[in-house]
């Protein structure tokens, strides 16, 4: 990465980690900032060393991160957690029913097969439940536990200055494999209470840099094309192909 962009979301939100800011292969992770600065998600392996340069854009150290928040078990999403230990003591949290995947790198559960490298193991230190109210800086935060995606995905809806804010995941526009733990019914209903929600603007896990306006409207839109139709040519990120 010869440059470092990054883009403030909110106020003391920012996009710090994402396929156009790190590595091809990372999701995106935000940054809170504070006393206490959380990330929420963190991104693969192989995009740590450009995730150290955005933290030190916004004046931030890796040891200074004091918790990571995830979205879920994915190596595209958390697989630089193990790195991101090695200079901080910031701690893990997960919803449960994603929780061991991570601490045992199940290849599979993990998708790291889609990338041919390992998820590097890591411990988890607490468990996120639906309805947990978190608050992080200026931002307050309630976790809303979405499966679908995988069985432990969650959002995270934010209250900062004077909107609502979902932070997605892979909840909206992520992939479906049975292989991963992805359910059609239980993501159906993730996607009807999504429905619900009064959400101002919205950032999901792969998207461009960011925050999406009119996020109500966005949800319900997502919510007509789910499950239309599936492509299941999709290619190993790692594997090259000759025409």
């Amino acid at each position: 990465m010869k440059g470092v962009i990054l883009v403030r979301l909110l106020r003391d939100l920012w996009l710090v980690s994402g396929a156009r800011l790190t590595h091809p292969w990372d999701a995106s992770a935000y940054l809170i900032e504070g006393d206490e600065p959380v990330l929420i998600d963190c991104g693969g392996a192989l995009g740590y060393t450009a995730l150290k340069q955005s933290l030190r854009s916004v004046g931030y150290e890796p040891g200074d991160i004091r918790r990571v928040l995830a979205t879920h078990g994915h190596w595209d999403h958390l697989s630089a957690m193990a790195l991101l230990r090695e200079e901080s003591d910031a701690e893990l949290w997960i919803h449960e029913a994603d929780h061991k995947q991570v601490e045992t790198g199940d290849d599979d559960l993990t998708t790291a097969f889609l990338y041919g490298v390992p998820f590097p193991q890591s411990k988890v230190d607490g468990l996120l439940h639906d309805g947990d109210v978190l608050e992080a800086g200026s931002i307050r935060m309630e976790v809303l536990h979405t499966p679908g995606h995988t069985r432990g995905s969650v959002c995270f809806l934010l209250e900062s200055s004077g909107m609502n804010v979902l932070v997605a995941g892979d909840t909206l526009f992520g992939a479906y494999h049975e292989r991963i733990g992805s359910n059609l019914d239980s993501w159906h209903r993730s996607l009807d209470r999504l429905c619900e929600l009064d959400v101002d603007a919205l950032t999901v896990g792969h998207c461009p840099p960011l925050l999406l306006p009119d996020g109500k409207r966005r949800i319900e839109e997502a919510r007509q094309q789910f499950g239309v139709y599936f492509n299941p040519w999709f290619k190993p990120f790692h594997t090259e192909f000759r025409y």
